[in-house]
């Protein structure tokens, strides 16, 4: 009878252990290989050239050993095995990222949304530019999955958008099932609030058991909700639409008042003529009484979200959410202690307007490790250079397109 150690599931979970340490991008030999994960050194060994021998793990090196003074070859995960990407499309802005295996981007794009295209149209649109940006940036690196997060309510299974108030071509099936068999590559699709939660877990400042609440506030307004370090998810995915609330005693609801492109068209309503939603916070004196309908609106979703689940931190994040001044947002978090007992610190997101971004990029990345066998357990292990993540996507080259379709690019290096 062969024994335990030679039967599939414990060589998976070992391979899956070798894996995990490797995926967080640092060099290592193999002792440290059989530190870090306690299996054999036979094991160690066999997995370490199987791994190399799918051109997954490169020797990295060389390197001095404490002790006799022998050296050791390093080893290290290869990034350029695979590419990712993530997209975060919004109703005024769609932007790409294409990472490698490691997560360290590449390439990153950010155009205007053509909203006026039908649903099919508008699916062509972006896998044109997912295309374009493996094409030209991605060296012959084989694509792996796509993350896309949508403006809209997406069912739990991510196969339907139930409903979106900024971009309602995509509602249906027709948008994703387009998008899908165009890319022809393992294509996720989610919330884009919920996605941004993700990145927030896995490259923010969030503690991982923490409870929390991210306000994604754009052009739209959405929410998400993340317990034990996991993004709870509907079926019907209305899970967090807070938005749609009426406030007390009044006709508006709350995205009227804390959402970019409905603020604007509630304040036209009054008499107010803006722009957009962020020209109000720099009128104070002018535009205060609006102003305050404004941050009443945030203290009563606070207070809701506070009940509802309460979170320790409520993240806010979108090009709308930078306007409010941090002590205005501490005046709330204790205002809603003082209502209901519950202390939630009310804060700007660490990562701003890149947290839906980095979020899709993590889904595609856990997608990858999943398909090359990395366990869900030890995939949650993975050390993440955190710093460096953010830092590539700041610094890597971003193309956009002009309106006659021509790319530009510039390098933020």
């Amino acid at each position: 009878m062969p024994s335990n150690a030679s039967s599939p599931l414990p060589r998976a979970s070992n391979r899956s252990a070798v894996l995990s340490a490797l995926l967080s991008g640092a060099e290592m030999d193999r002792q440290q290989l059989i530190a870090d994960t306690g299996l054999s050194r036979a094991t160690v060994f066999r997995i370490v050239d199987d791994l190399m021998a799918d051109d997954l793990v490169r020797e990295a090196g060389r390197r001095l050993r404490e002790g006799p003074g022998r050296q050791s070859t390093s080893v290290g995960f290869n990034g350029s095995s695979a590419l990712v990407c993530g997209i975060d499309l919004g109703g005024t802005n769609c932007r790409v990222v294409v990472a490698d295996a490691l997560g360290r981007a590449l390439i990153r794009s950010r155009d205007a949304t053509p909203r006026d295209s039908t649903a099919a149209e508008l699916a062509a649109w972006v896998v044109g530019r997912v295309r374009d940006l493996v094409a030209e940036h991605g060296d012959g690196i084989p694509l792996h999955t796509v993350t896309i997060g949508l403006p809209g309510v997406v069912t739990g299974d991510g196969s339907t958008v139930v409903n979106s108030h900024n971009l309602g071509q995509i509602k249906g099936t027709e948008f994703i099932e387009t998008i899908s068999e165009l890319l022809g590559v393992p294509t996720v699709v989610g919330n884009d609030s919920n996605l941004a939660l993700v990145g927030e877990l896995r490259y923010g400042a969030l503690p991982d058991q923490q409870t929390a609440v991210l306000l994604a506030m754009g052009t739209g307004l959405g929410t998400a909700v993340s317990l034990d370090g996991q993004v709870l998810v509907g079926r019907t995915g209305l899970l967090g639409e807070f938005g749609r609330l009426p406030l007390p005693g009044r006709g508006q609801r709350l995205r009227d008042l804390l959402s970019g492109a409905d603020l604007v068209a509630y304040a036209r309503s009054k008499g107010v003529e803006v722009p957009k939603a962020q020209a109000l916070f720099l009128d104070p004196e002018r535009y205060g009484p609006l102003l305050e309908e404004v941050h009443d609106a945030l203290t009563h979703l606070v207070t809701i979200v506070a009940l509802a689940y309460e979170p320790g931190t409520v993240v806010l994040t979108g090009g709308f959410s930078e306007s409010f001044a941090t002590g205005r947002l501490s005046e709330i978090s204790e205002q809603v202690a003082q209502t209901v007992g519950v202390h939630s610190v009310v804060r700007k997101s660490d990562l701003g307007d890149s947290a839906g971004l980095l979020g899709a990029m993590a889904s595609s990345l856990g997608r990858l490790y999943d398909a090359l066998g990395v366990s869900a357990t030890h995939r949650a292990a993975i050390e993440v250079d955190r710093d460096l993540v953010i830092e590539r996507l700041a610094t890597c080259p971003t193309t956009s397109t002009t309106l006659n379709g021509q790319q530009a690019e510039r390098s933020t290096r």
